[in-house]
């Protein structure tokens, strides 16, 4: 009996020693991590015999449960008490990069599961697996990708913007890094984030590697006067995905229709000998109807040609009894010469002449 009580004792010893070490990871649950971080670990040996272990560790894709990068370690000697391992205690490291990307410093963002095995060389059994731990982290950036232009709640006066924003970073945590921007409208009472959720887009562009994108003309143009919102997801391949905040902007009139909306109407009189300056060839009259006209005949003559009876392009515009403030683009009708000076004379049912004199100046839009 106490023969076979000693062979017992015998046999279970090894696994006893073995049961004594103890493992601890040192890494954060989230945030970045470099890869010479996955060595970080507090390994305790609790026996008075000297321990000799190797290191053994899988890195997975939670989302598709495929290894991403495994590696072995050197052998670590082993007394008794506790140990804070890193890399340096770890030499040689031999890595196998299943994916390419994991191949940098830094570990691409996402969410992984690592295997941990701590073996432990036995002069009986061999190697032994004393540790087998899973842990889980999430890999996420510094700072996640900031939009800068258009501004929130900015003005923009053309119809195909240029959007730019700043990367995420580490920029090295991305791999590749992608990008994915999306331009909704914005209805009148509508949140910004609900519009973004909800909204159709009106210009959405996927997989950008710079980030800055231009809006093609050959896309249906912005709305003016509409409010837009706009949002960039940066993306780590198809592993991680980190959006921006919601900007809004709002698409003004070009400068050019403010210009002509800014023009003031010209009196037009009796004895009006001074020129003014008709925009786009756009006149803009403030014209008294004390003759109670329901419309009125506009004949435009380039400067004397008028007392000369000299050809003439006529156009037609209603009216009400007082003051009436009329706006006509003559364009529709002619294409009146730069650094020309032209007359408009209208002749009411009183037979009255009023007249106005312009030139006019042309712009880019």
């Amino acid at each position: 009996m106490r023969i076979k009580l000693l062979i017992a004792i015998f046999i279970c010893l090894p696994f006893c020693t073995m049961a004594q070490i103890t493992f601890n990871s040192q890494l954060p649950n989230n945030g970045i991590l470099l890869k010479d971080q996955l060595w970080n670990m507090l390994i305790t040996n609790n026996s008075n015999d000297i321990a000799q272990l190797k290191l053994q560790l899988d890195v997975r894709d939670v989302l598709t449960g495929q290894s991403v990068i495994n590696a072995s370690s050197g052998k670590i000697l082993m007394g008794k008490g506790m140990k804070l391992v890193t890399v340096k205690d770890v030499q040689p490291v031999m890595y196998n990069y299943v994916a390419t990307e994991f191949a940098g410093n830094y570990l691409p963002c996402g969410s992984y599961t690592i295997n941990y095995h701590v073996i432990q060389e036995t002069g009986t059994k061999g190697d032994v697996v004393v540790v087998d731990e899973v842990i889980r982290i999430t890999i996420t950036p510094l700072a996640p990708p900031l939009l800068a232009n258009p501004a929130d709640k900015s003005n923009v006066e053309t119809v195909y913007p240029q959007f730019n924003w700043i990367p995420p970073a580490p920029i090295q945590m991305f791999n590749p890094l992608l990008y994915d921007l999306t331009v909704v409208p914005v209805e009148d009472g509508q949140a910004a984030k609900d519009a973004m959720e909800f909204n159709k887009p009106a210009y959405i562009n996927f997989n950008l590697q710079k980030p800055s994108e231009k809006m093609p003309s050959s896309f249906q143009q912005l709305q003016q006067g509409k409010t837009y919102a706009w949002q960039v997801v940066a993306r780590s391949g198809t592993n991680y995905a980190i959006p921006t905040e919601i900007w809004t902007f709002t698409i003004g009139k070009d400068s050019v229709t403010k210009i002509i909306e800014q023009a003031p109407y010209i009196k037009i009189s009796q004895s009006n000998t001074e020129v003014t300056i008709a925009h786009q060839a756009i006149v803009k009259m403030e014209y008294n109807n004390v003759s109670g006209d329901k419309k009125l005949v506009f004949s435009v003559y380039k400067a004397g040609d008028r007392e000369k009876n000299k050809g003439n392009v006529q156009f037609e515009l209603e009216a009400v009894p007082g003051k009436n403030l009329l706006q006509y683009d003559l364009t529709k009708k002619m294409r009146p010469d730069e650094n020309t000076v032209y007359e408009i004379a209208v002749t009411n049912s009183r037979g009255e002449i009023w007249l106005m004199r312009f030139m006019p100046a042309y712009y880019k839009k």
